[in-house]
């Protein structure tokens, strides 16, 4: 009898794991409609129901939660099972995570006031200008790559509010960013949206948002995973679940599988 429960007790401690390992957790920040907490306190939005679909295809099971950002990368740290639902690639991020698919495109613009009068049509016209990014993000090096500098034409902060009230007070003319949480912001500060407007398209700046993974990840649940992603992308699914949620569609051939 002793002998057949500490049989049972090892199966145990050795199935456990195993179980643990067939259960990913995706994790974001709130914002809708991507990914967020609904009024009755599930976890709802276009890129949950995109992973969702995904999971659909595996035998994994999966929790969703949505926490601020900084926890977000705290627990992409702790939790080798842990999925964050849209993180930008950037060059510097390659080989930090395991890149399972892009799921959707946050595209960077140059902004200013309608009210900004003037003929900047190309970003080297803007050099002319004060222009204002986030000290630290992609945006900082890219605008120093084309020759804006600190002690001329380039302002950084360290808050997206201090960004934008400098705007909407015209002590810069323009900022550079990315639009996936534009709406957002403005509405959290009391700004009015209708009052900017997109000048310039910075195609060349990363838009690539993606399931990202901790490089620890068992390779055959990244590989499940990203196979699913694929095919709920060419039979249809992924396209009708962003038409629900009246998203833009990305440019399919540019789409990474």
């Amino acid at each position: 009898m002793f002998f057949r429960v500490l049989l049972s007790a090892f199966v145990f401690i050795l199935y456990s794991p195993l179980c643990n390992a067939d259960s990913v957790t995706f994790i974001a920040e709130d914002l809708p409609p991507y990914h967020f907490k609904n009024q009755q306190g599930e976890v709802s939005g276009a890129l949950v129901d995109i992973a969702k679909a995904v999971v659909k295809q595996t035998n994994l099971t999966a929790n969703f939660e949505i926490m601020p950002m900084a926890r977000v990368f705290k627990e992409h740290k702790t939790n080798t099972n842990a999925i964050m639902l849209s993180l930008l690639k950037t060059p510097e991020r390659i080989n930090k995570y395991t890149w399972l698919g892009e799921v959707y495109f946050a595209d960077a613009y140059l902004i200013s006031l309608k009210s900004h009068v003037d003929e900047v049509v190309h970003l080297n016209f803007a050099k002319e200008y004060k222009v204002a990014t986030i000290r630290g993000y992609l945006s900082e090096a890219y605008l120093k790559q084309k020759g804006f500098t600190e002690n001329n034409n380039l302002i950084l902060v360290s808050y997206y509010n201090q960004l934008w009230q400098m705007l909407y007070k015209n002590r810069i003319d323009f900022v550079v960013t990315n639009t996936l949480t534009l709406n957002n912001e403005l509405k959290s500060l009391g700004l009015d949206p209708s009052l900017i407007t997109k000048r310039i398209h910075l195609s060349d700046l990363p838009s690539s948002l993606n399931f990202a993974a901790s490089n620890q990840l068992n390779p055959k649940t990244a590989k499940a995973l990203s196979d699913a992603l694929s095919n709920i992308k060419e039979n249809g699914e992924y396209h009708a679940i962003l038409n629900k949620w009246q998203l833009l569609l990305p440019n399919t051939t540019n789409m990474q599988h």
